[in-house]
């Protein structure tokens, strides 16, 4: 009778391996933090993108004014009267800036430097956006005015994506 006993008796095993899920409190901790790290993320991204949506209107919007006059659908003249619109417009309505609508003269052209970064308007043939553009007899540089004005609705939309701008 005892020989049959410890027969009965097995060797010494192991348990069977945990599974992978459900995963520890400490996996749910961490997902949930990384889910509302990212939900975060998106949301500060999805607001940036909005408040830049009006640079990336104008810098369209200033493509078809381009295409116009590379097309000979606009006069030279035409171009420079319908780029100040299309800048003044942004200021105003774009980058809330109310304080420049009654500017003019030089006091714009000091703005659009400000927010170009470097005085390329105030001198040189960025000028014609002021008050030279009513003078009679101006032949306006285009394809100084197109690359300028084409790189300052660039800097204006890459703003959205640098670290701590603003406006």
């Amino acid at each position: 009778m005892g020989e049959d006993l410890l027969q009965q008796l097995r060797d010494i095993h192991l348990p069977p391996e945990p599974g992978w899920w459900p995963p520890a409190i400490g996996w749910w901790l961490l997902a949930m933090v990384l889910a509302a790290a990212i939900a975060w993320l998106m949301w500060r991204l999805a607001a940036r993108w909005r408040r830049f949506g009006p640079a990336r209107t104008a810098r369209s919007l200033y493509r078809g004014i381009s295409a116009d006059l590379g097309a000979g659908a606009i006069s030279p003249v035409q171009y420079v009267h319908l780029t100040g619109e299309l800048l003044k417009r942004f200021a105003i309505h774009g980058s809330k800036d109310l304080a420049m609508a009654p500017e003019s003269g030089d006091a714009w052209l000091r703005y659009l430097d400000e927010r170009y970064g470097q005085p390329a308007f105030s001198r040189g043939p960025g000028r014609c956006l002021g008050t030279d553009r009513f003078r009679r007899g101006q032949e306006p540089d285009t394809a100084f005015l197109d690359g300028l004005v084409n790189r300052f609705f660039a800097r204006e939309c890459a703003r959205c994506w640098r670290f701590g701008a603003a406006s």
